[in-house]
């Protein structure tokens, strides 16, 4: 389980509906098949009149609890945990699932690049890497603000001022 999981689930259940704790019903395969796919795929999971599903029949048996506690269950759970989603068991492999508004808000950031650039920079903006990423933007935002000025300056009509005097001015006569 890691987080692009959750996120895929995340932006996947968010645009199947587009709506906010709006209930609806997903098998594990259902749910499986979301799991394996992009951000750009997961937008394409209702085709025709169902949800598009994995085949876990072909998963041996002795694996496919694994696959749906690892790619099924945790990274829902997780999701309900942090109250992006609203989650009920309908049965044995089907689940009830509600997208909230916390959902809905970084499921919606998560569907662009810059979206999803801001959500890497917003979860580890404490650290380290948060740290040298600030200083790295600042730097590069001061060097392009200082060679658009300076190009500017230099394509004007009108000489540079002159802050110092080449050669001292005499002494007042009093």
């Amino acid at each position: 389980m890691s987080r692009k999981d959750e996120d895929r689930l995340l932006h996947g259940l968010y645009y199947y509906r587009e709506s906010i704790d709006e209930e609806f019903t997903a098998t594990s395969d259902q749910i499986l098949w979301l799991a394996a796919h992009s951000y750009v795929e997961g937008t394409g999971w209702y085709k025709g009149d169902d949800l598009q599903s994995f085949d876990s029949s072909v998963v041996p048996i002795e694996i496919r609890k694994k696959l749906l506690m690892s790619k099924f269950e945790l990274p829902l759970r997780y999701l309900h945990y942090r109250r992006l989603i609203k989650l009920a068991r309908a049965g044995d492999d089907v689940v009830a699932i509600s997208v909230t508004f916390a959902g809905a808000d970084r499921a919606i950031r998560l569907h662009t690049l810059p979206g999803r650039m801001e959500v890497w920079y917003q979860e580890r903006k404490d650290g380290f890497l948060g740290l040298v990423t600030t200083i790295a933007v600042s730097l590069i935002t001061a060097l392009v603000t200082v060679y658009v000025a300076e190009r500017f300056h230099r394509n004007a009509d009108y000489p540079p001022r002159l802050i110092y005097e080449i050669q001292p001015k005499s002494p007042p006569v009093l």
